[in-house]
């Protein structure tokens, strides 16, 4: 354990780099490492990979402004604080395009997260937000059917994600046959109930998604 406030401090610092990516990488993509040995290793292995790629840059400033004393005079040049501030947004903008490039289902991202980042197949389906149509029957033999779409309004469905108990709100629900849960048509279209569902997932014995 650290014993001093200066020990402390560096061992923030050293850190810093890793948890400001999976911050920015989670804010997008999900809470997919949530507990907490996953999310240590994540800050640690981001942190030293990143301060391996820009050690000519924190040797710098460490010179500038600690060895030679340019921030206790409160001399340090604006390229110091530049440098700064590129410390702390190049983690930021690394996780956020990896994480928009996770949810979008990119094939490159794999080389960050591994081939299978999602900790549940619930979270494969949905975390990539996804365009269909949704059929479930409950355990009670009910069947449902809805849109898991975004409407014309702004209003979209959602589903609850990692680590967060599973449920699913479907923002329009349609008719479909009670025996069989076949979709209803009405002039060859679907027939809007003009309703949403919200379901949870302990109520559900079968989900078919079927992609629009």
């Amino acid at each position: 354990m650290p014993e001093s406030f200066e020990a402390l401090a560096v061992i923030a610092i050293a850190l810093l780099p890793g948890a400001l990516y999976v911050w920015s990488f989670e804010r997008l993509a999900g809470a997919w490492g949530v507990r907490l040995v996953d999310r240590l290793l994540r800050f640690l292995g981001v942190s030293a990979i990143l301060h391996a790629v820009a050690a000519p840059l924190t040797y710098r400033l460490w010179l500038e402004l600690f060895v030679r004393g340019a921030f206790e005079r409160g001399s340090a040049s604006w390229a110091a604080w530049f440098g700064i501030l590129t410390y702390v947004a190049i983690p930021i903008v690394i996780g956020s395009v990896v994480g928009a490039g996770t949810r979008s289902g990119s094939g490159w991202t794999r080389i960050f997260t591994g081939p299978d980042p999602a900790p549940r197949a619930w979270d494969h389906l949905f975390g990539s937000h996804p365009d269909g149509w949704i059929r479930v029957r409950l355990k009670s033999g009910v069947w449902l059917g809805g849109a898991y779409a975004t409407l014309e309004d702004g209003s979209r469905s959602y589903a609850a994600g990692y680590p967060e108990d599973q449920d699913l709100y479907l923002v329009e629900a349609v008719e479909v046959d009670p025996e069989n849960g076949e979709f209803m048509l009405e002039g060859g279209e679907l027939v809007s109930r003009g309703s949403a569902i919200l379901v949870r997932w302990n109520e559900v014995e079968y989900l078919d998604f079927i992609d629009a």
